[in-house]
């Protein structure tokens, strides 16, 4: 029997020398070859029963294993293989020069043992021993896994989903929360997508081992595969799945939205009847975690009367509740001028430049049970297209009428709006905004719009239904905000962003591919960086945020010019050294100030606390000195 991995070292390498990782290798003074790294000149290769250890004899230098089991950074590590049959590991070693693999080191295991399969997982997930278990997309809501269909997302920076900020998503529905379960959407995966058909089934053979069917139906009849599977209990807080010759099931359409469905994808939930797989995206739409619900084939033959009461009781969604606004007449005039509020008889909105529009989702979970946003101001990805600068030629005008009616105009459409029941009713549809992309348009138009959210004087949410749950009610909307036309009073200028002035504290400057950089914000929500405060930065489409420095003369010893660039993970995306080719790279001025900018040209506002963004300055070869002292002055503007 072979069990076959599938190593994506190439990757593997990539990812480890990325700018922004957060793996952190050391390598000392050593440097390695391939012919370095093999067994036993470079590590231990040590066999009892079906316990198998190895150990690095590298000094200063992080060991990178890749194993059966899957990845590991551990000098010494004890591998559990269940199964008789042939096996490899591979280790690895960061230089200077870069990831470097030995050649794998191949060994047999002639005996089963069983007794490593006695945590639940294994049972939960394939059934036991001489048996087989089926799981399919999610099609509904059971009660179990917070979920009403096959995918969901979760916010890779808070996935708790509760402000903590937490990153750890650990294996256990109490540890996570999605921010968004879209159910069935037509643009994302309809309820009739041939996907729904699709199942893969895991099975524990004696003779086979650990053996998965994956068949992934599509438009064109679907793919059948028969592989291996291997799962890793060994942290149990993060169980992971590895495939040979196979993958995790997901619908066509997130082919190329997500690069690794095959090794160490992350198991967040596994019970007789729910199984969630999360898996990270990493298209150009940026990170966030997808989570593939799949129910057991027995929930679907009994409609999920196999799932315990008391268990699916325990996480029963709560219904939506809409807020209510008991001034809703009165505060739709209101406005402030010059410190002093007002209700008049007429006021105009215009579109939230912002945030424009979004979806608005119930999180029936009883912990949340509130009306939560999935866009979040991000118009970046596939399936929510940014709106043109159209939507700056916007205005809605509402007017009190003599007999207490309600007017309004609307671009050429004129009549009469009835504000009831904390919706407003137009005589004739509206059209507020259109946003297209190359994959699909995002209309928000209607006669009847639900009042979703209203601070007076600042901007008003309202929204058309976009979906419904189980039950018939409306669990989603499509949402526009609208702001509250401001009088203007004098003229503003560019915003000054506070700074703080430790630019050689740790964490602040340091060097890197090459570089010295100087953070303003790095790295997410418990980053740190100059920004006095990095929640309130915004930077809106079209903006630019301008940096000018100056450095301290006589620190660094110059030999040739240094370039410098603003670099981000929101905008540009372009690192050293490619960040100086770019249009925006400047020469600095080595003797006195440099100015140097980054333009919003997302299309959508873009704030920096969940990535970051930095001032890179040329330095290897360049310049000689402490840069730790090397800035005397910066100051930052965004206009």
């Amino acid at each position: 029997m072979k069990l076959k991995k599938i190593y994506t070292m190439m990757a593997g390498a990539a990812m480890m020398l990325a700018a922004c990782s957060p793996d952190d290798f050391s390598f000392g003074d050593a440097q390695y070859s391939s012919d370095d790294l093999k067994c036993p000149d470079a590590y231990t290769v040590t066999i009892d029963g079906n316990y198998v250890t190895l150990e690095s004899k590298l000094k200063g230098c992080t060991p990178l294993w890749v194993t059966p089991n899957g990845r590991s950074q551990e000098q010494k590590l004890t591998l559990g293989l269940p199964f008789a049959g042939d096996y490899e590991v591979t280790l690895g070693a960061e230089t200077r020069a870069g990831v470097v693999y030995g050649e794998p080191y191949q060994f047999s295991l002639s005996q089963n043992d069983f007794a490593q399969l006695s945590d639940e997982m294994w049972v939960n997930l394939a059934g036991g021993v001489g048996k087989t278990k089926k799981w399919v997309p999610c099609n509904g809501n059971y009660g179990v896994g917070r979920c009403t269909g096959p995918v969901m997302y979760g916010n890779p920076d808070d996935v708790r989903n509760d402000g903590s900020g937490s990153t750890d998503l650990m294996f256990g529905s109490a540890n996570w929360a999605p921010n968004w379960d879209p159910g069935f959407q037509s643009w994302l995966i309809p309820a009739d997508d041939p996907y729904m058909s699709s199942y893969m089934e895991f099975g524990l053979d004696a003779k086979n081992g650990c053996t998965a069917v994956v068949f992934r139906n599509d438009a064109n009849g679907g793919t059948m595969m028969n592989g291996k599977f291997n799962l890793n209990v060994s942290d149990k807080t993060h169980p992971v799945i590895s495939f040979s010759d196979c993958y995790s099931l997901h619908n066509a359409a997130f082919d190329e939205v997500c690069s690794n469905y095959t090794q160490d994808v992350k198991i967040i939930e596994c019970t007789p009847y729910l199984l969630q797989i999360a898996t990270m995206r990493t298209n150009s739409e940026g990170p966030w975690w997808l989570i593939w619900n799949f129910v057991s084939q027995e929930v679907i033959d009994t409609n999920g009367e196999c799932i315990p009461k008391e268990e699916s009781g325990l996480i029963e969604k709560t219904e939506p509740e809409l807020p209510t606004f008991s001034n809703l007449t009165t505060d739709l005039f209101t406005t402030e001028i010059n410190g002093v509020t007002y209700v008049g008889n007429q006021m105009t909105f215009i579109i939230n430049d912002e945030t424009p529009y979004d979806w608005m989702w119930w999180n029936g979970s009883p912990a949340v049970s509130k009306w939560e946003n999935v866009a979040n101001g991000d118009y970046t990805t596939n399936w929510a297209p940014a709106c043109g600068d159209e939507i700056g030629d916007f205005e809605l005008v509402i007017s009190r009428a003599s007999d207490g009616s309600y007017n309004y105009e609307c671009g050429e459409k004129s009549g009469k709006v009835t504000i009831a029941d904390d919706k407003l009713t137009f005589d004739e549809e509206i059209t507020i905004l259109t946003a297209s992309n190359d994959t699909r348009t995002v209309t928000v138009a209607g006669k009847e719009f639900t009042v979703l959210a209203c601070e007076p004087g600042e901007s008003v949410t309202i929204g058309v239904p976009s979906s419904n749950d189980e039950n018939g009610n409306i669990d989603s909307y499509l949402c526009a905000t609208l702001n509250f036309k401001k009088i203007e009073t004098g003229a503003t200028g560019p915003t000054v962003v506070p700074l703080n002035t430790n630019y050689g504290d740790e964490g602040i400057s340091w060097t890197e591919n090459g570089c010295v950089r100087l953070g303003f914000h790095h790295y997410g929500d418990g980053g740190i960086g100059i920004f006095k405060d990095a929640a309130s930065v915004k930077l809106k489409k079209n903006q630019t945020i301008k940096v000018t420095f100056k450095l301290k003369p006589g620190v660094i010893t110059w030999s040739k010019t240094p370039k410098c660039a603003l670099i981000d993970n929101n905008i540009k995306k372009t690192w050293e050294p490619g960040c100086f080719d770019l249009d925006d790279a400047v020469t600095v001025n080595v003797d006195g100030e440099t100015t140097v900018t980054l333009t919003n040209t997302t299309g959508s506002t873009q704030k920096f606390t969940s990535t970051c963004l930095d001032l890179s300055i040329q330095f290897d070869g360049f310049g000689e000195g402490d840069y730790t002292d090397m800035f005397e002055s910066v100051t930052c503007v965004i206009e």
